[in-house]
Parts: structure tokens; sequence; C-alpha cells
């Protein structure tokens, strides 16, 4: 057998699960995207195995897209091909296989949001049945600061600092290394905070976990995200389009709606594009838009 026909058979045996370590210890990304692509490989291994296949061809890829789709959300989906396709990138790279993943497709998402934004009523009543000041300083974060989850998580008592007489909070942003950017925190939210932290003697992390398995240890974003929605199941909002997401949309709803500038609400949210922050206006514009109304008042002659 030529040595050309020996390296084809080999590359027709590759097991692909065999390289999977090897290229977590190969990529140069944060330690959270090695988490997320360990999930996404070894649910993929997983299914390669129950299919009995080790080395999958390209419409194998996309029949496991297909199977991907029935079961998960569509950002989940395009995380779990975006970790595959990195992995043949990896193994195409290597010259161990050609990158059968190249071109395919992954689900095509709208800019809209998914989750709504509350109004000031919801706001008001969240807040009047928050169990401890706790909740209440969780909730205000994103509603009044605009935080997300992961940035709330990550809080740490140093990184309240005073400049030009404002109190700021440094946050560890989305895709961010190091506490770079920061929010200006409101005397009132911060008093409650300062008073919060004096009660409990937190010297540390603002907020700590009370299990036994985590006892004073860093909450996760899901707690955070379990707790918001337990606040939002108290006054009747038990729904998939209320999360803690939802606190920050209504800051940026909140926001535009009291006439601030757009581009000083994208300061705010921290965004990298404007582009992203115009999507709540559109938001705005498509809720209030009126002509479903007028049309169907001039069909049925009820007037302007």
């Amino acid at each position: 057998m030529v040595m050309q026909e020996i390296i084809l058979k080999q590359k027709n045996e590759l097991e692909v699960e065999n390289y999977v370590d090897k290229f977590l210890n190969y990529i140069d990304v944060s330690d959270k995207t090695v988490e997320t692509y360990k999930i996404a490989l070894r649910q993929f291994c997983s299914y390669l195995h129950e299919k009995g296949i080790k080395n999958p061809t390209r419409e194998e890829i996309i029949e496991y897209r297909e199977y991907l789709k029935e079961h998960l959300k569509p950002t989940s989906v395009n995380a779990y091909l975006i970790a595959i396709r990195n992995l043949y990138n990896y193994l195409e790279y290597e010259g161990i296989t050609k990158n059968i993943t190249k071109n395919i497709k992954g689900i095509t998402i709208g800019n809209e949001h998914k989750k709504n934004a509350l109004t000031e009523q919801q706001c008001k009543d969240i807040i009047n049945n928050a169990l401890n000041d706790r909740e209440k300083i969780m909730f205000l974060l994103g509603v009044v600061c605009g935080l997300r989850a992961n940035e709330i998580v990550n809080i740490e008592i140093t990184d309240f600092q005073k400049k030009d007489d404002k109190i700021c909070l440094y946050v560890l942003g989305k895709g961010r290394d190091y506490k770079q950017d920061y929010v200006i925190i409101p005397d009132y939210l911060f008093d409650l905070i300062k008073k919060y932290v004096e009660q409990n003697e937190i010297t540390n992390y603002l907020f700590v976990s009370k299990s036994n398995n985590n006892h004073n240890g860093k909450l996760t974003t899901k707690t955070i995200r379990f707790i918001i929605k337990e606040m939002f199941k108290r006054i009747g909002l038990d729904s998939e389009l209320y999360s803690q997401h939802s606190c920050r949309h209504t800051f940026a709803t909140s926001s535009i709606k009291n006439g601030i500038d757009i581009r000083e609400v994208s300061q705010a949210l921290r965004h990298k594009s404007l582009a992203t922050t115009t999507i709540y206006l559109h938001d705005l514009e498509k809720i209030n838009n009126k002509c479903s109304n007028v049309v169907c008042n001039i069909l049925f002659d009820k007037g302007n």
C-alpha cells in the first residue's frame, strides 16, 4: 500500500472526540469560552456516539444542526455550531482533516428583543414586594443602571469609586477581561447598598451565596436570574417574555421615552455600536405604530 493510501485510510478512521481536549488546550480564549466550547463539543460527541458516527460528513453535520434546532433555542444552536466550526478549523490547521463545516449556515436571528420591558407600575410593584434589601438592590442595579446578570455577580466592594463627586461602579463588561468601564450609581441606590454592606459585614463580593454547597462564595449568574424571576412571579409576571434582561431593557426604553439622547443611552449601556442601542428605539417605534388603528377606523367609520 502506497503512503498516500495509508494517509487516506487514517483520515477515514478519524474519531473527532479524540481531538477535543487537544483543541481546548490549543485555543487562546477566556476560561468562560473554553467551558462553553467544552459543553457544546461534549454534546456533539455524545450525538456522534449514539449515531455510531466516528468521522462525520458535511451532510451529517447539517443533520446535527437540524437536530439541535428541535431541542435548543436559536442562540444556543449557533453557539454549538461555532464550537464545532472552530474545532474543524483546528483539525484542518493541524493537517488532520478537511474543514467540512465551511459555509454551513447557522440560524438567522432577528434583531428584535426577545424580552419585554417593564412598565413603571410593574417596577414599583416589584420593588414593594421585594423580600429584603438584597433583592431590591439586585433589581435596581439592572433597572436603574442597566447591568447584566454577569456584571452584577462580579461586583466587589472595591469597585465603587468616587469620580468628580459622583459614585461610580466599575464593572466587568461583556467580553471584557478586566473592569475598565463604569456606571453611575444614584445617591439613593448607593445609600441602600452602603446600608446593606454594613448590616451584613460584607468585605468582598457584594452578593454571596447562602447555600450550603457554596456558602459565602460568589453567586452565579443562574442564581441572579432565578432571584429576579421569582420577584417577577410575585406580581404575576410568570412568562418567558420576562427575565433579568427585562431590567436592562427597561433601563434603555425608559431613558429613551424620557428624552435621553440615543447616544447617551448607548454610552450608559456600554454598547460597542450605536446600532445595538437603536434596537430599543425601533421597539418603541413599533409598539407606538398607529397604522393598524388608522386603517381600522377608516374602514369602520370610527374617525381618527
